[in-house]
């Protein structure tokens, strides 16, 4: 009988939530996500190639009053990269080229010191290539158009930052290397080939290339803050980025996007498992391939000013989470990750408004130390300035952690909570680190 109901229980936890369950619950949360913290944007939760839930919040033009809706157009920023790989893999498909290609091959005019860098490595940010976007906002380039014969002007005499395929580093010039690829094949513009290989065939008709002289309807304006005001986002043309991330779109269409991916409508699942397959840092090709939480997840981030997006396909579920930002400093990545575990029945937390305790400073000494998860992977807490603060392991930035209780703290930045637990005696012991849901305990060492 134990064995029975011990069976039942697992098969339950395995069983997802009806649809109208998951559109409650992540309605619930992004109104609960909208009293805590700045949002702007739509949201698309799928499983099985249905929408579960999808919504627009905030506002596509403040100063109109236009509302976000599933229909607003966002800018993609590096969520574009997955396209310019399709579309390499696609030219590979017909023959047209060898991801193994040296890039000379097909530009024979690219700087010298880059002419064995292969098609693979751009796609997996294994060149080498130095990042042009970073040098473009250093000289004030951005909000200029630029022609994309002339985007690489400035790194011509540019070493390659290591020997390609050592290392990895994200470079959005190897991916703008590639739309140039594209085009020297086809003859066609980079915007061109990806309609009519990959927009109209999946009846993507909200998706395009973006730029300055488009007059574009449900266009989401991109916005942040200065001196804690709502303000425009600095502007960037999107020529300055290319096929590294000039894509616009909508939760509907990245949907159509995601469905076509488990068929062989725009490639077959052999080059898209190519796609899927981590060469270093777990990225593939124009995609990050990872564990989230147990699960499989193959997603990309992107980001430009006053933009924020994040596509997160979950595989061995079928569940598709989008989230699409016109607001600088929107957490995206804690709502796809919310909007995830709803989908899948997981555990996940309601954002709730917190309030900063008095406690004693003295109080505070006790907890300083090292508290280890494994060997080898431990928190550092520290006391600066009457105020504690957390370095998580592969972090460079300490988190303020801001007392709730004398024994609990939570962290605006990370939205996490840290509570310290102590023995009989009152000796500090360890600490419960509280996130998405998840408790995770580790011991004090030091």
């Amino acid at each position: 009988m134990i064995k029975v109901l011990v069976v039942f229980a697992l098969m339950k936890m395995m069983v997802p939530p009806p649809p109208a369950t998951v559109a409650k619950r992540a309605d619930e949360y992004m109104q609960a996500r909208l009293k805590v913290s700045k949002f702007s944007g739509a949201v698309l939760v799928a499983r099985d190639g249905v929408p579960l839930f999808a919504k627009g919040y905030g506002f596509a033009n403040y100063e109109h009053d236009v509302p976000n809706t599933t229909q607003t157009k966002f800018r993609l920023a590096s969520v574009s990269k997955q396209f310019t790989a399709a579309g390499i893999m696609i030219l590979e498909k017909e023959g047209k080229l060898r991801v193994d290609d040296p890039v000379s091959k097909h530009l024979p005019n690219v700087p010298d010191k880059w002419k064995d860098v292969t098609l693979h490595q751009l796609m997996s940010h294994t060149s080498g290539v130095p990042e042009n976007l970073s040098k473009a906002l250093i000289k004030g380039m951005w909000p200029q158009p630029i022609e994309k014969e002339r985007l690489f002007d400035h790194l011509k005499e540019s070493p390659l930052d290591f020997k390609p395929g050592e290392k990895w580093s994200y470079s959005n010039t190897g991916y703008a290397l590639l739309g140039q690829v594209i085009e020297k094949i086809t003859g066609l513009s980079y915007g061109d080939f990806l309609k009519v290989r990959i927009f109209e065939p999946l009846g993507m008709h909200d998706t395009g290339i973006d730029n300055r002289r488009l007059v574009l309807k449900n266009r989401a304006n991109n916005y942040g803050t200065f001196m804690g005001q709502l303000s425009h986002a600095i502007y960037i043309d999107l020529s300055q980025v290319y096929s590294a991330g000039s894509m616009y779109s909508t939760v509907g269409d990245l949907l159509k996007w995601d469905n076509a991916l488990y068929t062989d409508t725009i490639l077959p699942q052999s080059s898209l498992e190519r796609m899927w397959t981590p060469v270093k840092n777990g990225y593939g090709y124009g995609w990050l391939i990872h564990r989230r939480f147990g699960r499989l997840r193959i997603n990309h981030t992107g980001g430009l000013p006053g933009c924020h997006t994040f596509v997160n396909r979950y595989p061995g579920s079928h569940v598709l989470v989008a989230v699409l930002c016109n607001l600088e400093g929107s957490p995206f990545d804690k709502v796809a990750d919310a909007l995830a575990a709803i989908a899948h029945g997981d555990p996940y937390d309601v954002p709730v408004v917190r309030v900063e305790a008095k406690i004693d400073p003295k109080i505070l000494d006790k907890y300083v130390g090292e508290y280890e998860l494994r060997p080898k992977v431990a928190i550092q807490i520290t006391k600066e300035d009457e105020k504690l603060r957390a370095k998580f392991p592969n972090q460079n930035s300490r988190l303020i952690m801001t007392p709730e209780s004398e024994t609990k703290f939570f962290t605006k930045a990370a939205e996490l909570t840290i509570a310290f637990e102590k023995d009989d005696k009152g000796k500090v012991t360890g600490i419960v680190v509280h996130d998405v849901g998840r408790d995770q305990r580790w011991k004090k060492v030091k």
